[in-house]
């Protein structure tokens, strides 16, 4: 998927949880990536500190964005009235150890809002993975290099190669941490997170989808919002938005 068609999904998709996001808040934002859904919530008044990891967060450019070690937060506790993620909690594969950290950098009244992935958008993702590989069938997908030529040392990474290509055409792969894509279809349920926000000492205050419909692959990318919206009324939202508090937060009388 292109930046431009992602970033125009994105933008319409954080102006979902704009409500959340008053002029003044501090705001952590979890997986900063290019900067770009920070410098949107800076656009709206608020002071946003974005991080992620070393290696993502030197492709910065729309918004500066620190690097952390994946783990630990590099802040003191209750220092955010908002922390936000879009995309990203699905990827984390210490999630226990990370949702205790957003729990701990929230302030006494403040909230966490995440935008993760549905089970919807992993089954058309899956199915559009093949409209995907016919596009790219020839050099694009098979480049010369990849199969090996010359000399008999290349030999058996050629054929290393190619078996890794033939499970790609028959095969989606996993999105996030996790095994593969059949078992995304469960770990992406929108039961499934509720119940791993539960565990982990969250209360939801605000639960519900982004009522668009697109896939990880841009297949279709001259759809207008208003046309993804109409489709996911019978194809599913790609995201869902779950906003929450830790449980033991404790409000001012």
């Amino acid at each position: 998927m292109d930046h431009q068609h992602l970033e125009s999904l994105r933008k319409s998709e954080i102006e979902l949880v704009k409500p959340w996001f008053q002029s003044g808040l501090r705001v952590l934002e979890v997986g900063g990536g290019n900067g770009f859904q920070a410098s949107v919530l800076a656009s709206w008044g608020c002071h946003v500190t974005s991080i992620d990891l070393p290696e993502t967060s030197a492709a910065a450019t729309y918004y500066p964005v620190e690097s952390y070690d994946g783990q630990r937060f590099p802040f003191p506790d209750h220092a955010f009235d908002v922390v936000f993620s879009s995309n990203v909690l699905e990827h984390v594969p210490h999630l226990p150890v990370i949702l205790k950290e957003i729990a701990r950098v929230i302030k006494s009244d403040g909230m966490a809002v995440c935008i993760l992935p549905s089970s919807a958008w992993r089954f058309w993702t899956s199915l559009t993975h093949y409209v995907h590989l016919a596009r790219r069938v020839g050099s694009r997908f098979f480049p010369h290099d990849a199969v090996g030529r010359g000399s008999s040392s290349q030999g058996t990474s050629a054929k290393r190669n190619w078996g890794v290509l033939l499970k790609r055409v028959f095969f989606d792969g996993p999105h996030g941490a996790y095994p593969n894509e059949f078992y995304e279809l469960y770990a992406f349920s929108r039961s499934r997170w509720l119940n791993v926000f539960a565990a982990h000492g969250f209360v939801i205050t605000s639960c519900f989808r982004n009522g668009l419909f697109y896939t990880g692959y841009a297949i279709f990318p001259r759809l207008s919002m208003s046309q993804r919206r109409h489709l996911s009324r019978f194809l599913g939202s790609a995201t869902w938005v779950y906003v929450m508090r830790p449980a033991l937060q404790r409000f001012p009388s």
